[in-house]
C-alpha cells in the first residue's frame, strides 16, 4: 500500500483529532479497555488544509514504503509500521517496540463476494453504514465512500478520483478515506465543494492541492474528460447486491 487518505471537512477533522486524543487518554486510564488505540490523534501529524469559499476540506495523510515503514516527514509518525491484523484491521505499530497498543487506520474490506470491480477496499466503520438500506440522502458525510474510491482507482480508463456528492442542496465533499497502491499509477483526487472545484491530493504536472480555477479549462489542459455524475449515490449500495450478500451469509 502506498498511501491512505482521509478526507473531511477542516471543522470536522479538528474534531476528530481532540475525540481521538480523549479516547486514548481514558483507555490509558481504565488500563487498555480498547483493542485499538484511536488513529485520530494522529491526524494532527499529517493533515494539510485547503482553503474554499464554503468551507475549508482538511486532507490526512499516511504515506507508506514497499515495507510497509511510515515515510511521513513527521518524526513520530516515522516511528510506525502498517500492519494487517488477523481480524483484517490494518493498523499502526511501533515499528521498535510492537508490544505496545496498535492505532488502528481502517478496515481491509472484502467488500461484496465476487466482485472485484470495487473490493477489496481500504474503508472505514462509516462505509459500513453508507452502503445500508438506511442511510439517508440528506446525511452530511455525504455518498462517496470506500467503494466508489477504489472503483475509481481500479478503473484503467479513468484518469482521475472524483470524491464530489452531487446534491440537489449544493454539491459538497463529505468525509471518507481513499489509498492507493504501487501499482496504480498516481490519479489526482478532485471533488466540487460548493462551487468550486479542487484538487485535493497528487495534482497533475506538479500543481499544488487548491481551488481549480476552471474545470473545463484544466481537463482539457491535461488531457481528462469532464467529470460527470453518476446516476445515483452511492453507487454501489448493497441493496444492489443482495442476492450475492444472501447466497454468501447462507454458505
Amino acid at each position: 500500500m502506498r498511501y491512505i487518505l482521509f478526507l473531511n471537512a477542516n471543522k470536522h477533522m479538528k474534531e476528530n483529532i481532540v475525540f481521538g486524543k480523549k479516547v486514548n487518554a481514558a483507555d490509558s486510564i481504565q488500563n487498555g479497555s480498547r483493542l485499538y488505540l484511536s488513529v485520530y490523534e494522529l491526524f494532527a501529524e499529517s493533515t494539510h488544509v485547503i482553503n474554499a469559499k464554503s468551507r475549508d476540506m482538511a486532507t490526512s495523510l499516511f504515506l507508506f514504503d514497499q515495507d510497509g515503514h511510515v515515510v511521513n516527514s513527521s518524526s513520530l509518525l516515522s516511528q510506525f509500521t502498517g500492519k494487517l491484523s488477523r481480524i483484517n484491521s490494518l493498523v499502526l505499530i511501533r515499528t521498535l517496540d510492537s508490544t505496545e497498543k496498535p492505532y488502528k487506520i481502517a478496515d481491509w474490506n472484502q467488500g461484496i463476494p465476487g466482485d472485484t470491480s470495487f473490493s477489496p477496499a481500504v474503508c472505514t466503520t462509516l462505509d459500513s453504514f453508507r452502503y445500508d438500506a438506511y442511510w439517508q440522502a440528506r446525511d452530511p458525510r455525504g455518498h462517496v465512500g470506500c467503494r466508489e474510491w477504489t472503483a475509481q482507482l481500479y478503473d484503467p480508463g479513468r484518469p482521475y478520483v472524483d470524491v464530489t456528492t452531487y446534491s440537489k442542496r449544493g454539491n459538497f465533499i463529505g468525509e471518507l478515506v481513499g489509498w492507493s497502491r504501487f501499482e496504480d499509477p498516481p490519479k489526482p483526487v478532485i471533488g466540487m465543494q460548493g462551487k468550486q472545484w479542487l484538487c485535493l491530493h497528487e495534482c497533475p504536472a506538479g500543481e499544488r492541492p487548491g481551488v481549480i480555477a476552471d474545470l473545463r479549462a484544466w481537463t482539457r489542459k491535461h488531457g481528462y474528460p469532464m467529470p460527470e455524475r453518476p446516476p445515483r449515490q452511492p453507487l454501489y449500495p448493497d441493496s444492489e447486491y443482495q442476492d450475492d450478500l444472501n447466497e454468501f451469509w447462507n454458505y
